[in-house]
This record gives C-alpha cells, sequence and structure tokens, in this order.
C-alpha cells in the first residue's frame, strides 16, 4: 500500500517537559492506527503533530508527500481545510447550528455543494434528525455528527481524539463499528486509552516514555 503519512525523529516539548522523544512511524494509505496510552502520554500532541495544528521542535513529518516543517501558515491552513478530519472528544459542534448545518461546515470552507452532507448524516444514521441541534441529542448522536463533518469533506486522513472518551459503553461500541465502516474511505488515526479499540485496528501502538511501540 501506498505510504500516507511518515514520521521520523520527531521530538515536542513545551517549556521543559518532554512529551515526545523522537517517535518514528509509518502509515499506509486505507489503515486504521491506534494510538493508547493513558492521558498526559502525548497522544494529542502526537496528533495534533500529525494534523498540521502544532510543530515539531526537531523531525521530520510527511503528509501526502508534503513536509509539513517546511508548509508556511497558509498551506498548513489549506492542509487541515482539504485534506484532514479532526474528531474532538468534546464533538465541539456549535449549538446554534443544526446537524446538517454542522456536518457540512467543512464543505462550506472548501466552497462545495453541502449535498453530500446529507449522505453522510443517512450513513451514520442521522439522516432523519438533520433539522435538530445538537442539545436535542444524545451524546453517542453527537458524536456522530462529529464524525460525519470529518467524512463530508472526503479526507484522504481523519484523526480522532478519544472519541469515545465521554459515551457510555452500548455508544462506544456503536462509535467503533462506524470507525471500522468508513476505514476503507479514509486513513484513520484514533487516540485513546480504552483497549476495544485494538479489536479494529490494523496496527497498535503505545505511547511510553515519548516513543512509539509496536503492540499490535
Amino acid at each position: 500500500m501506498e505510504k500516507l503519512v511518515a514520521i521520523s525523529g520527531v521530538v515536542k516539548s513545551y517549556s521543559e517537559t518532554s512529551v515526545l522523544t523522537g517517535v518514528d512511524l509509518d502509515i499506509a494509505q486505507g489503515e486504521l492506527i491506534v494510538l493508547l496510552g493513558p492521558s498526559g502520554s502525548g497522544k494529542t500532541t502526537l496528533l495534533n503533530l500529525i494534523a498540521g495544528i502544532d510543530t515539531a521542535n526537531s523531525g521530520e513529518i510527511v503528509v501526502l508527500g508534503k513536509n509539513l516543517s517546511t508548509m508556511t501558515d497558509l498551506e498548513l491552513t489549506e492542509y487541515r481545510r482539504d485534506s484532514v478530519g479532526y474528531i474532538f472528544q468534546f464533538y465541539n459542534l456549535l449549538p446554534n447550528l443544526t446537524v446538517l448545518e454542522n456536518a457540512s461546515l467543512g464543505l462550506e470552507l472548501k466552497g462545495e455543494k453541502l449535498d453530500y452532507a446529507k449522505v453522510i448524516l443517512e450513513k451514520v444514521g442521522l439522516g432523519d434528525k438533520s433539522q435538530r441541534f445538537p442539545a436535542q441529542l444524545s451524546g453517542g448522536e453527537q458524536q456522530r455528527v462529529a464524525i460525519a463533518r470529518a467524512m463530508a469533506k472526503s479526507p484522504a486522513l481523519i484523526v480522532a481524539d478519544e472519541p469515545t472518551g465521554n459515551l457510555d459503553k452500548n455508544n462506544s461500541k456503536s462509535v467503533r463499528e462506524l470507525f471500522k465502516e468508513i476505514a476503507h474511505n479514509a486513513t484513520i488515526i484514533i487516540a485513546t486509552h480504552d483497549n476495544d479499540y485494538l479489536e479494529i485496528a490494523d496496527k497498535a501502538y503505545e505511547l511510553n516514555e515519548g516513543k512509539l511501540i509496536k503492540i499490535k
């Protein structure tokens, strides 16, 4: 399979606290990767570096053949807009927008038609709730809206930060099954402390003392 992400010797620290101390990772197109580790282990930091939200102190991150460390702010903005779908633990839905409007945000930023957002909402089981507002949904439904928003712009890469950290057991299982279903449409990287994600992972790694250890 074609390599989508290539990470080499990545180091990241904040003030005097080392978070990543030399991370190496290759991810092929279409793979579903799980990053395990407790809170504070650096999972979110690594996701943010791959997503172009943060920058490494040293090392190299190449995504889709582009070295993120050499990109301008404008190029990084375009990369995040066009190539990355980010799913947050706390959903980050806009409360004054409907389900459809939230799911369509990425398409609107790209100046594209919103029809595909309707298709994706059907895929995640929310087609009949497109005109509701986030407060009218359960936690599991809100997370599915967040997943639909990430999927709607057809990104090459989807990154998810503790996507079921605030959900009960049944909703967590439903979201994991949804990730497994959509994995063939994009490369997916999920950061979590939930070992149940090992069931759906093509490969899995644990962050330990700033380095990645392959566990699957």
